[in-house]
């Protein structure tokens, strides 16, 4: 697919007889190219001297007046044209003249203004060699390769050219990459435009003032859409899925709604301003992975940001004292707050308006005025700059009046400002180029706004030094290669926590910390090897991995597993549709080939229970040094003293069951502040609730454990919780005794066995009364036990309203120590009025006589978490104990006596 160079992009065309250009070139390639344009115009090339070609219409120049004459020369630029200086071996000056043969000049003059502003190869290795991580981070597998088509909408800068090549390096064909310009003058968007397409990508325009007013652009909006259309409808012709990058654009366009007419089938989301456009635009139906809040572009991206604001500013501003002077800042989000501080730090006087009360108290926190309206503060104080960073409508019509005479205006928004544009003022407006307009008021004053009234730190700028969004451009990578996985597993709706967990798990920010921050790296050493696809080096980085079974728990483990450069094999002989990413096996353990199971070096078994013990012996019986991870839980009650013996006869082998919450960072927390608060007080009361509904699972085939029932799914993780919360000497009390002291209240299923079962038990060991109440469902999300959070959300900014329907899973944990009530609410997250945390946040709260002494949000994927630590656990050398069978023995006596209890008619209910 192609389309006509953009205007907009390319410089203006001179009319006149003759034209310059300049460029990197060499004669050979210019020759190459006017013959191929003389050709097919049907003319002759004439070579009358070494520097000059001629185009005419026969071969005797002494009689037939030259069509197009050529003349070149070499030519030092004044300066490269790149971020990175490179400046390529030749340069040419090429005057271009012209008598007669219209069409033929009209289409040199068009391949010459291509060719000569395209990327020399020398400057494209430059742009890929100083993103050492993008090099590293681009994927090496097929996901992207054979199924996506990718529409990628952001300012052309270089390292957006980067990230489009490492996309490209990754395997997806140019013409299945459609870019989109975003409409900011940006200093080199018309050389990424030429490279584009130079390279075979589809390269087009989708103007940021179109999406935001496309009532009064409808022209431009129906000639992008239009391109967008076509490249959809091809894409998914071929088979191909199409995957947006974008600022929310073309999801505000309805591209992402369920009942849209042409839908794509996922997005990876850049700003924050395109979040705003999403949620206006309506119900979404795919997946949307959030760039824009994730911590990457928080901690990596927004510092560079800001950077490139304030560098931008000063460059516009050379003859203007800053230092000393006030500045009035709107807005003080991520980036307004950053400003700001940047600004102090010169020495300006800062103040700031924001509506947000939030906002305002952690800028009068920092030491800045604050005010609730821009109006408020231009009544008290008169500043000589205006910083607009809320990307809304900054200024008010009735503000106008109120702006001093000679105020610069400074927009790193689109919107901030653009009621001075609104033709409905009419404000009279003079052009300073390369600097910005100057407006005159309704009262007479004069301001001067600069830039264009967008982003100012992109105008005629290059913005953010390529190694400074290395790691943002990496990241993003990261995580389109992990969306365009997951896409058919993941709910609809926008996805945050999700993206953190993956990046944080990909090893990138151990990677950029190595790179840019343990110390100078020698002079010229930066980006001067190319580096080598891959993931950082980790336990399992390259090594060759089974899973035994592709149910549920499979398909998890294989992802983590993958994620983390381990090399898959899947067996399952009952699974039908295995991966076709991983090397897959639908039969045994004990048929793969020998060849492939003697290069395992670590199994993760996530068959059925009743198979486990099983596939353990098949295992050691070929390797009795295996390296094993067996999800829980580990066996059958009758099967753990087989189990304990086989693995004592094994001795030299290394088995680790997984215990996700053993490792969780909430309990980190819920325990650090029980000893912060009550130390030396032991708990008098422990409640515990996980409840999940899965009978939507059950009815899709879901394995169902009919041999522990309700027990064999989240019992065990609440042994693990309870383990972590008492001491070790009343967590084997607790496991040791007997069951049938304590009360049990059962929910009999005829299919399920035991569907919801809770326990209420008492511990009295010396001066310790000890209450423990533990309680499960699988058949409903009615929380048995605990309670919803108790206070409401502090504003602090990770508490979202109706993320998600209502949540059909419950995992609370109270705890009683001393005079201080402690909880813990495990991810999903719902507080009263609807308020709700993302997919793998936590909250652990400290109360004491009804006052909050702590409440904290914790960021954790136990499941990563505990995989990842197996892990590394299995390929180390450090001694490793047997597993501890006292949880499995713990619900495996319960079970035994719930069988025993079970009511021939399987009633409602019994009581043991």
């Amino acid at each position: 697919m192609t389309i006509a160079p953009l205007q907009h992009l390319l410089p203006a065309r001179a009319h006149t007889a003759w034209t310059v250009f300049r460029g990197p070139m060499n004669p050979d390639t210019l020759r190459t190219g006017l013959a191929r344009v003389a050709a097919r115009h049907q003319l002759q090339v004439q070579q009358p001297a070494e520097n000059t070609l001629l185009l005419t219409t026969g071969p005797d120049t002494e009689h037939d007046v030259p069509c197009v004459t050529v003349r070149w020369r070499p030519y030092t630029p004044p300066r490269p044209d790149t971020l990175s200086h490179v400046l390529p071996d030749t340069h040419l000056e090429i005057l271009l003249d012209h008598q007669k043969a219209e069409e033929a000049a009209a289409a040199l003059t068009e391949w010459l203004t291509d060719a000569l502003r395209r990327f020399h190869p020398a400057e494209l290795e430059q742009i890929t060699q100083s993103m050492p991580l993008l090099a590293q981070f681009t994927p090496s597998t097929n996901i992207l390769a054979d199924g996506w088509a990718v529409i990628f909408r952001d300012h052309y800068v270089e390292n957006t050219l980067g990230f489009l090549l490492a996309l490209h390096r990754a395997g997806v064909p140019a013409r299945w990459i459609y870019a989109l310009a975003k409409g900011d003058r940006t200093h080199n968007r018309d050389r990424v435009h030429a490279t584009l397409r130079d390279l075979g990508c589809v390269s087009g325009l989708l103007d940021n003032t179109v999406v935001n007013a496309p009532d009064t652009h409808a022209a431009e909006l129906a000639q992008a859409t239009a391109g967008v259309d076509a490249f959809i409808d091809a894409a998914h012709a071929t088979g191909r899925k199409v995957l947006v990058i974008d600022d929310g654009g073309l999801l505000a366009q309805g591209y992402g709604h369920k009942d849209a007419p042409r839908r794509i089938d996922a997005a990876l989301e850049l700003t924050v301003s395109g979040l705003k456009r999403i949620t206006a635009a309506g119900e979404l139906a795919i997946p949307v992975f959030n760039l824009a809040r994730s911590q990457l572009k928080t901690h990596l991206g927004y510092p560079e940001i800001a950077d490139s604001c304030l560098r931008r500013l000063r460059a516009l501003l050379p003859a203007v004292k800053v230092t000393g002077r006030t500045v009035l800042v709107l807005g003080y989000g991520t980036l307004g707050s950053r400003l700001a501080q940047a600004l102090h730090h010169q020495g300006c006087q800062v103040h700031v308006a924001d509506p947000d009360p939030l906002a305002r108290i952690a800028a009068a926190e920092r030491g800045h005025p604050t005010y609730r309206t821009a109006a408020v503060a231009l009544r008290t104080v008169q500043p000589f700059l205006l910083v607009g960073t809320t990307g809304e409508d900054a200024l008010a019509p009735g503000e106008l009046p109120l702006l001093p005479e000679g105020a610069y205006l400074a927009p790193f928004a689109t919107r901030d400002f653009s009621l001075l544009a609104d033709p409905d003022h009419g404000l009279p407006a003079t052009e300073i180029p390369g600097i910005g307009r100057r407006y005159q008021l309704p009262h007479g004053a004069h301001i001067t706004l600069l830039g264009d009234g967008r982003s100012m730190n992109l105008f005629e700028s290059d913005a953010i030094p390529s190694q400074g969004y290395d790691a943002y451009r990496a990241g993003t990578l990261i995580a389109a290669e992990a969306l365009c996985e997951r896409a058919d597993t993941l709910t609809p709706g926008v996805h945050t926590g999700l993206v953190d967990e993956i990046i944080l798990n990909s090893g990138l920010y151990e990677a950029y910390y190595d790179r840019y921050l343990t110390g100078p790296h020698p002079a010229g050493t930066v980006g001067t090897q190319p580096a080598q696809p891959g993931r950082a080096a980790d336990a399992l980085e390259g090594l060759a991995a089974c899973v035994v079974g592709f149910g549920t728990a499979g398909q998890l483990h294989a992802r983590i597993l993958a994620e983390h450069g381990a090399h898959l094999s899947v067996v399952d002989p009952k699974h039908q549709d295995l991966p076709q990413t991983y090397r897959s096996f639908p039969h045994g353990v004990d048929e793969i080939p020998d060849p492939v199971r003697s290069t395992i070096g670590l199994w993760s078994v996530c068959c059925p229970t009743a198979d486990h013990l099983p596939v353990l012996r098949t295992i050691l019986a070929k390797d009795p040094e295996a390296r094993i991870l067996l999800e829980k839980p580990a066996c059958q009650g009758h099967e753990i003293d087989a189990l304990s013996a086989l693995l004592a006869s094994h001795r030299n082998a290394r088995v680790v069951v997984t215990d996700q919450y053993q490792h969780a960072r909430a309990l980190d927390v819920l325990t650090d502040l029980m000893q912060r608060f009550e130390p030396g007080a032991a708990p008098d009361y422990v409640a515990i609730t996980f409840t999940k509904d899965r009978t939507g699972d059950i009815a899709r085939g879901r394995f169902i454990d009919r041999t522990y029932g309700v027990l064999g799914y989240e019992w065990l993780h609440m042994l693990a919780v309870l383990r972590r919360v008492l001491t070790p000497d009343l967590a084997s009390s607790y496991l040791a005794s007997d069951p049938q002291r304590a009360g049990l209240w059962a929910t009999y299923d005829p299919e399920l066995f035991v569907s919801a079962l809770t326990e209420k038990s008492t511990l009295i060991d010396g001066p310790t009364h000890l209450r423990i109440e533990l309680a499960s469902s699988i058949a409903s999300p009615t929380v048995l036990l605990g309670s919803t959070p108790r206070t409401t959300p502090d504003g602090s900014g990770v508490w979202r309203q109706n993320l998600r329907p209502a949540d059909d899973r419950h995992r609370h944990v109270t705890v009683h120590a001393g005079r201080t009530q402690f909880t813990m609410h495990l991810d999903p997250v719902t507080a009263p009025g609807g308020w709700q945390l993302e997919r793998n946040h936590h909250r652990v709260t400290a109360v004491r006589d009804d006052t909050v002494l702590h409440d904290e949000v914790v960021q954790d994927s136990p499941m990563h978490t505990t995989i990842q630590h197996a892990a590394t656990t299995l390929i180390g050398t450090e001694p490793l104990p047997l597993p501890d069978m006292g949880p499995l023995r713990r619900i495996a006596s319960l079970a035994e006596l719930l069988h025993a209890q079970q009511p021939a008619g399987l009633t409602d209910r019994a009581t043991a």
